[in-house]
């Protein structure tokens, strides 16, 4: 027989749990209007948002939660969250189909981690994926002079710089107009055109706005960020086709970068159902890896294949992406 203050003790238990799962889903709804308004130009939302693929994870819990303590109404808020999460993260998950026909080329980019990553192990890597282009993010002068020994390329665009500012091309083809994106950006990057031919021309881009991180007099914060990925080119439908290459800090739930993306370009990794790949950290961090490396390329083109290598001493791994120009 249950006595009186077992029964009240059970009864404020069971407040007790849906108070719980009705802030846990109130938490979740907050998250997802940061998202959905793109509130991320500022620390610590800047930071946070791109761990929403992870989020979105975790608010299966409380559905499962309330619908097995049979809480109704939590679990349809609940529900509604989980929808408007997998709207946002399932579709780069899900090839978009097939790519046309057309001219191909074959994209490479890498951070080297202030020139700590390994050059042995780039080298072997392009070896067996034979890139038409590679864009490097954080070139050093040092680490510039030793992947450039290797001659695996016969032609460069380079603005290598002390620190974490330099950034570079190696191509296979001509490259030509070597210059930055814009004097302004904190980082120096590099765009230049590569000549495959007289009919094929292309405008890349080694990609590496600052950081939105929180020592603002060191590199950068989420203000200056924001200005450098607006500094990047908008994409074109006339003149050279545009690919910019590299390390964007940030991924597709920033909405500086998707209101990039939005300019006209692929991301080469959501087409292909790779969106969700992580990039970095890859050296043992202990944040969750995230999604940072784009490949992007105008609406000129698909992409037929997106993969990331580790490389050691880097943080970032190397992405490969195979384009398909119409």
């Amino acid at each position: 027989m249950t006595t009186a203050p077992t029964g009240v003790a059970r009864r404020a238990a069971v407040r007790v749990w849906g108070a719980v799962l009705w802030l846990t889903v109130a938490g979740l709804a907050v998250w997802l209007l940061v998202r959905a308004v793109g509130y991320d130009h500022r620390t610590p939302f800047a930071q946070l948002v791109s761990f929403t693929p992870y989020v979105a994870l975790f608010s299966l819990l409380p559905l499962v939660l309330a619908l097995l303590s049979r809480r109704w109404k939590v679990s349809v808020a609940a529900g509604v969250v989980v929808l408007a999460f997998g709207a946002f993260v399932v579709p780069r998950a899900i090839p978009s189909g097939a790519p046309s026909d057309g001219a191909r080329l074959r994209v490479m980019a890498f951070n080297t981690k202030i020139g700590a990553g390994s050059v042995p192990e780039l080298a072997t890597l392009i070896r067996r994926e034979k890139p038409d282009v590679l864009t490097v993010q954080e070139l050093t002068p040092e680490w510039a002079a030793e992947f450039a020994a290797l001659r695996l390329f016969p032609y460069s665009a380079l603005r290598a710089l002390p620190g974490a500012s330099g950034t570079g091309i190696w191509a296979r083809y001509p490259l030509t107009d070597n210059r930055t994106v814009d004097p302004k950006s904190g980082f120096d990057q590099t765009v230049a055109r590569l000549q495959v031919s007289d009919e094929r021309v292309y405008e890349v881009v080694s990609a590496h706005p600052r950081p939105p991180i929180f020592q603002a007099a060191e590199f950068g914060s989420p203000s200056r960020w924001v200005g450098d990925i607006s500094r990047l080119p908008a994409a074109s439908t006339s003149g050279p086709v545009r690919v910019l290459a590299g390390d964007f800090n940030a991924s597709l739930d920033h909405s500086p970068f998707r209101e990039l993306v939005g300019t006209g370009y692929v991301d080469a990794a959501a087409e292909v159902g790779k969106g969700l790949v992580p990039t970095w950290p890859m050296n043992a961090n202990k944040a969750p890896p995230v999604t940072l490396d784009h490949v992007l390329v105008d609406s000129r083109a698909d992409a037929s294949r997106f993969d990331a290598y580790t490389i050691a001493g880097s943080d970032h791994r190397a992405i490969v992406a195979d384009l398909v120009i119409r």
